[in-house]
């Protein structure tokens, strides 16, 4: 290693073959010193007429509205690389929906169930569970794989796949 000064700079200089330093030595061109804080000019010069400051909103605007734009379909994108992943792992490994009806049939307070409706595909997988609480089972063909409405005297608690992944989005900062 080597440096090279000239005027108030000093460069290092790598000597990678062992050659004359003399070989190395070249003049480096300095940049201009810089003038003193106080005398600098601004960045950004003064506007010089309405029309400039009119071009200049307009971009902002402009802008602001495409951050917007983009952050709306950053979240819808999200939300639904979301739905693909969990329909994926429900392919993969069945969703334990004997657990989740259990935590919906839990959460219905004083309320009295009448009927747990599901997927046609998932009946046999929650008929035991409908008949341990004396409710009836509902086959419901609007309802996807997964998903599982518990309709109770007063109304419904639902836990379907868009609710849970509308809270996990919801949780995370995504658009529900």
């Amino acid at each position: 290693m080597a440096s090279i000064r000239n005027g108030l700079a000093v460069r290092p200089v790598q000597l990678d073959d062992g050659a004359e330093f003399r070989r190395y030595v070249r003049a480096i061109p300095l940049p201009p010193p810089s003038p003193p804080a106080q005398t600098r000019e601004p960045v950004v010069p003064a506007m010089a007429s309405s029309e400039e400051r009119d071009v200049l909103g307009e971009s902002l605007r402009f802008r602001a509205a495409l951050s917007e734009a983009f952050e709306r379909e950053l979240a819808d994108l999200f939300g639904d690389l979301a739905v693909r992943v969990v329909a994926r792992e429900l392919r993969l490994a069945p969703v334990e929906l004997a657990a989740i009806a259990r935590a919906v049939l839990a959460h219905r307070g004083e309320s009295e169930p009448i009927a747990l409706r599901a997927a046609p595909e998932d009946g046999e997988r929650l008929r035991a569970l409908a008949q341990e609480h004396n409710v009836a089972l509902c086959l419901d063909e609007r309802l996807c794989a997964g998903d599982v409405v518990v309709e109770l005297r007063c109304g419904a608690l639902e836990s379907t796949l868009a609710t849970r992944i509308d809270e996990v989005l919801a949780a995370h900062g995504g658009a529900a």
